[in-house]
């Protein structure tokens, strides 16, 4: 989940509603009808492996199979991350070795260098960080795959997930591999839009021990893999470390708690009469919202059985405590304020407007990039790990940090008529090319010995951190009946904001929404 200045420079996610059998003939007309036949997979017990490619023939025999040692913990040499390593001329299969002296996590798959074929890539990756991390990956792959040729096309965040459920509606136009959304992946599983790899990673040695056991859990349905996982992140705080000297406070000393924030933004806010210059902390300018600050508060959103608890006692403190925020500032005001935001180096943070923000740690790639300049009331200008620092979301007192491990798979959807090819391109972005991706984005790699044990990302400013960080991370909230019930929060936050309502009648309203969706779907 990003906000617009976000290193993916995305749109925040607009929740993705499971898809009822009304909807996908709406998209799909007649043809729907047939694309979708069939019982949702929760139902399907023993019979997941039979549906596992949708009846959809492979493309051609599949080419000898050579078995692959990946960057699943180990570090490739430079040639081996960007894929240098190329079949001998016939298409025999090679291997990519490790790093000599380093030890690989066991987690292997079997490369079949001579699949051929053309595949359509669908990311929404057009940073330009990001569009040339993901470009140089590709090439590491044809290099590997010399018979494979990949069709890489940009698609806005907020189009992507759409667009690709009409087209498997319509029986076309939908891409060969498509970069999901992993906390929504086992509805698109259940609606069909995507297929199963169950056979296929079992066919090729691939299990989720390699990775964050959460990743592999969203990418699966009953332990059978609709995605392999790629990128995770985690949440943090990042503060301009030349805005506290200025304010008195100590740099190397961040916000413990809700109290710390308020009392450090008592210091760090400027103001010109009602215009607001610079602000402290907002808890909605960056990368979080009520869903995130609940967790900080002790609050939770469902119970173990998927019940949910949008009006519990702690969910509604959480919100009242943000309603303190924009009467702080007023709602005119913080407005007028947000209004003067703009991309990259004019965000709130680079411009020095906000002086506490979160979000994922792959904005650091972002700040690497744009190297904004920090500068003191003296004149003296601060970069990289002089100008900011980075430390833990802060909890409310007496709690603990939490954070939210958001994150993508790649999948490939149901229709594709060049699985095999590309089921290597998976294969292959997941195990090999995830540690050129990672060094180029800050993306956290959702295999977790890569994410510990390679040189060059310990290497970099705070990855460490980043890492110990995600011993708190969340996955997000996931109701099956309900898979995107928290959109029932936009509403209630902005009533509250606007004085509509008390924070106990939004969510008492947000309740009644998620329960009435939740007996409807379930009948």
């Amino acid at each position: 989940m990003s906000d617009t200045n976000s290193p993916d420079s995305v749109p925040q996610k607009q929740p993705i509603r499971k898809m009822t059998r009304r909807h996908l003939l709406q998209y799909g007309g007649a043809l729907a009808a047939v694309t979708f036949v069939g019982p949702v997979l929760s139902a399907c017990g023993g019979d997941q492996g039979r549906r596992g490619q949708g009846g959809t023939p492979t493309t051609g025999p599949a080419a000898a199979p050579t078995n692959l040692t990946t960057a699943g913990g180990v570090t490739p040499t430079a040639a081996e991350a960007m894929g240098g390593a190329t079949p001998p001329e016939g298409g025999a299969a090679t291997t990519v070795a490790a790093t000599p002296g380093t030890t690989a996590t066991g987690q292997s798959y079997n490369a079949r260098t001579d699949v051929a074929g053309t595949i359509t890539f669908w990311h929404f990756w057009g940073s330009p960080v990001r569009r040339t991390a993901i470009r140089r990956v590709i090439a590491g792959f044809e290099q590997t795959y010399p018979n494979i040729k990949v069709n890489e096309q940009f698609v806005p965040f907020g189009d992507i997930w759409t667009k690709n459920i009409a087209a498997v509606a319509a029986g076309r136009g939908m891409p060969d591999v498509i970069v999901e959304d992993r906390p929504q992946l086992r509805a698109r599983a259940e609606n069909n839009i995507d297929i199963s790899l169950g056979e296929l990673a079992q066919r090729d040695g691939i299990t989720g021990d390699a990775f964050w056991p959460f990743t592999w859990q969203e990418a699966t349905v009953d332990g059978v893999p609709y995605g392999l996982p790629y990128e995770t992140d985690i949440r943090v705080l990042y503060y301009n470390k030349a805005a506290f000297r200025d304010a008195g406070l100590d740099p190397n000393k961040p916000p413990k708690d809700w109290n710390d924030l308020e009392a450090y933004s008592n210091k760090l806010d400027q103001r010109s009469g009602n215009k607001l210059e610079r602000i402290g902390f907002f808890p909605t300018i960056g990368n979080i919202g009520l869903d995130q600050w609940g967790w900080m508060n002790g609050g939770q959103w469902q119970t173990e059985d998927f019940e949910p608890t949008i009006n519990a006692k702690e969910n509604i403190e959480t919100l009242a405590w943000m309603k303190k925020w924009t009467d702080r500032y007023g709602k005119k005001n913080i407005d007028a304020f947000t209004a003067t935001f703009g991309q990259g180096p004019e965000d709130p943070f680079m411009s020095g407007k906000v002086a506490m923000k979160v979000d994922i740690q792959g904005y650091t790639s972002f700040l690497n990039f744009y190297n904004p300049k920090f500068t003191t009331k003296g004149g003296e200008e601060l970069s990289g790990e002089e100008g900011y620092g980075v430390a833990a979301i802060p909890p409310a007192p007496g709690h603990k940090p939490a954070s939210l491990s958001g994150g993508f798979a790649l999948s490939i959807p149901r229709g594709s008529k060049n699985q095999e090819a590309a089921w290597e391109f998976i294969k292959y972005l997941t195990f090999v090319g995830q540690a050129s991706w990672a060094r180029d984005t800050y993306g956290m790699p959702t295999i977790e010995k890569l994410a510990r044990t390679d040189p060059e990302l310990k290497a970099q400013p705070n990855w460490e951190f980043f890492v110990d960080a995600m011993s708190y991370g969340r996955p997000a909230v996931y109701n099956p009946a309900y898979p995107s019930m928290l959109e029932v929060l936009g509403p209630a936050v902005d009533a509250v904001m606007l004085g509509r309502q008390t924070p106990e009648q939004a969510l008492n309203e947000a309740q009644r929404k998620a329960e009435a969706e939740i007996r409807r779907q379930r009948r």
